[in-house]
């Protein structure tokens, strides 16, 4: 019995202060912000220059002619990660909901075009043999900054 009053008095203690604070809060979604998509790469040793040509000279172009967003590119020179890639999510995430997108199809259309479907899949899967390891998350930052 003393045991039963003692867990329903921590269960009380611990869940009264959510409710008050459920009670006074109000539903408050973020105001002026953009939400990025970023990857993280670390690639093998010695390839990140080819993978950075691969980039410029190849997907950079298709994304113009795509009229597709580019991403912003930091090359990192310390740490465990060789490069990461910005991307805007022009929708919040619900940009995340799509398998593929009208604009990743746009890209892909321009990608082929230029360079031949068959060399496109051959760059594509040369520049994915040049990653050792990479990691993607999602986030904000405010726009409203000065």
């Amino acid at each position: 019995m003393r045991k039963a009053i003692i867990v329903s008095l921590s269960f009380l203690l611990t869940v009264m202060p959510f409710t008050i604070d459920a009670e006074e809060q109000k539903p408050k979604k973020f105001a002026d912000v953009e939400y990025m998509s970023i990857t993280y790469t670390d690639f093998k040793p010695g390839k990140a220059d080819r993978a950075m040509e691969i980039i410029t000279d190849h997907y950079f172009p298709a994304s113009k002619t795509a009229g597709t967003q580019v991403p912003y590119i930091i090359r990192l020179q310390s740490g465990e990660w060789d490069m990461a890639t910005a991307w805007t999510l022009k929708d919040g995430y619900s940009s995340m909901e799509w398998d593929v997108s009208a604009e990743g199809i746009k890209w892909m259309e321009a990608f082929n075009k230029q360079e031949g479907i068959e060399k496109s899949k051959e760059l594509r899967d040369e520049f994915n043999s040049l990653i050792q390891r990479s990691n993607h998350v999602i986030g904000y930052h405010p726009i409203n900054i000065k």
